[in-house]
C-alpha cells in the first residue's frame, strides 16, 4: 500500500510547488475532466486530501477510499466487460511469472521518480523532470491507458527535453490476475514484449517495443480486496 495513493495530494494540487491554486485549474481543464470521468473514475476525496507529508516520509499512503458502490460485483463485471471489449474478445490468461523473489524493488520507492528508476523505465534525468498533475493520466498512450473504471490516485510525467515519461497509479476492484492478463494481452497485441515476475507482493509486467520505448506495470492485492496498480511508460 505504499505506492498508488501516496502522492494523491499531488495529483489534483500542486503540493510539489506548495501552490494549492493549481487544483481548480486542473479540475476545470477539459482534458483533465475527460481523463477523470468514466471510465476513469477519480475519488472525489482526492481533491480535498492533503496528507503528502506522511506519504513522502514513508508514513503510509493518504487515505482515499473508493465508495462502496464502486466495489461491487456489478462494478467488477462492468470493468472486465469493458476490458474485454478493448482487447477484442476473450482475454488470455496472464503469462507465468519468469521468476519470483521475496522482496519487490518498489518496496522503498515512494516518489514518482523513484518508482520510475526502480522499474527501470526512462532515464534518471527524465525522472527528475516529472511534475504532478491529473493531466498525465489523460496522456497515457495505448495500450497502456488506465484499466477501465480505474480510480486514479497519482499522476506524474514529463515531456520536457526529449522526455516522454509517465508514472500513473490507480486502484480497481478487479483482481490482480485479471489486470495483469489485460495488460499482457494489450501490450503483446501492440508489439511489445511482456515479461512477468513476482516480487514480494507485486506482480510486475514489463517490456519494450521499437526504439527506446519501455513500460512496466506493477499490481498488488490490498487487504481490502482492492488491487493497486502503477503504470510507468517511456517513449510511448
Amino acid at each position: 500500500m505504499r505506492r498508488v495513493l501516496i502522492l494523491s495530494c499531488l495529483v489534483l494540487t500542486a503540493c510539489a510547488n506548495g501552490d494549492d491554486g493549481d487544483q481548480g485549474n486542473a479540475e476545470r481543464d477539459p482534458v483533465a475532466a475527460a481523463a477523470l470521468s468514466d471510465p476513469l473514475l477519480a475519488d472525489p476525496d482526492l481533491a480535498t486530501q492533503n496528507q503528502g507529508g506522511a506519504a513522502l516520509t514513508g508514513g503510509g499512503p493518504a487515505s482515499a477510499e473508493i465508495p462502496p458502490n464502486k466495489r461491487t460485483k456489478d462494478e467488477i463485471d462492468a470493468a472486465t466487460a469493458a476490458a474485454r471489449q478493448l482487447v477484442g474478445g476473450t482475454i488470455p490468461a496472464a503469462p507465468t511469472p519468469a521468476e519470483s523473489v521475496k522482496t519487490s524493488r518498489l518496496d522503498k520507492a515512494v516518489t514518482a521518480p523513484a518508482i520510475a528508476r526502480a522499474l527501470g523505465v526512462g532515464s534518471a534525468a527524465c525522472a527528475e523532470r516529472m511534475d504532478y498533475t491529473a493531466l498525465w493520466a489523460a496522456r497515457l498512450s495505448a495500450p497502456f491507458e488506465i484499466y477501465p473504471r480505474g480510480h486514479v490516485g497519482q499522476s506524474a510525467g514529463s515531456d520536457v527535453g526529449g522526455c516522454r515519461l509517465r508514472v500513473v497509479g490507480f486502484v480497481t476492484p478487479v483482481a490482480v490476475d485479471d489486470v495483469v492478463a489485460f495488460y499482457a494481452a494489450r501490450s503483446k497485441a501492440a508489439g511489445f514484449a511482456a515479461r512477468l515476475t513476482g516480487e514480494g507482493d507485486d506482480m510486475i509486467l514489463q517490456g519494450g517495443g521499437k526504439g527506446a520505448t519501455s513500460y512496466a506495470i506493477a499490481a498488488r492485492a490490498r487487504d481490502d480486496r482492492m488491487t493497486e496498480v502503477v503504470l510507468a511508460t517511456s517513449g510511448i
